[in-house]
């Protein structure tokens, strides 16, 4: 199953549907910041998405924990594990609910890393000036990950969205 993660849209509703129309995606999971960026584009079979410290009118959990494929997995925005001085609190969560992935947001920065069998990953931003994103693979049971990001766009493409 190859699943798109990403979180801070922060508007970026083009990003996103360049994101989805390239990668194709089985699945989709948004770590918050945006999630009104969605409506109206085509989400994939499988999806879920958290409410971010800038979703104010957003009825979406905080956590959300799953199973997809076999991966046990969670995903918090971030911002209520202080996320931006340390993730030992993300890894602390991961770790009592023993799940094989751990997602979050909110730094803007792009991470991914191993923590005693916890993939720990923080797909980066996709405002529009960064669009930074990552692509899952669960499959069997395991899960693989790959750090991506959006080419720019120069030209008569980047103009239309001024």
């Amino acid at each position: 199953m190859k699943i798109c993660v990403c979180s801070d849209s922060h508007g970026n509703t083009h990003g996103l549907r360049i994101m989805l129309e390239q990668e194709k995606p089985d699945g989709l999971l948004f770590c918050g910041d945006g999630i009104e960026d969605f409506k109206g584009l085509p989400l994939p079979a499988k999806w879920a998405m958290v409410k971010g410290n800038n979703d104010f009118f957003c009825d979406d959990p905080g956590l959300y924990e799953d199973v997809w494929e076999g991966v046990r997995f969670m995903m918090v925005h971030g911002h209520r594990h202080s996320v931006k001085y340390t993730e030992d609190s993300v890894l602390s969560e991961a770790f009592g609910r023993s799940v094989q992935v751990a997602l979050y947001g909110h730094t803007h920065y792009q991470k991914a890393s191993w923590h005693g069998g916890v993939l720990l990953l923080n797909p980066g931003t996709m405002s529009r000036h960064n669009e930074y994103y990552a692509v899952l693979t669960f499959e069997n049971g395991m899960a693989d990950c790959q750090l991506k990001r959006l080419m720019p766009r120069f030209g008569a493409e980047a103009l239309r969205e001024i």
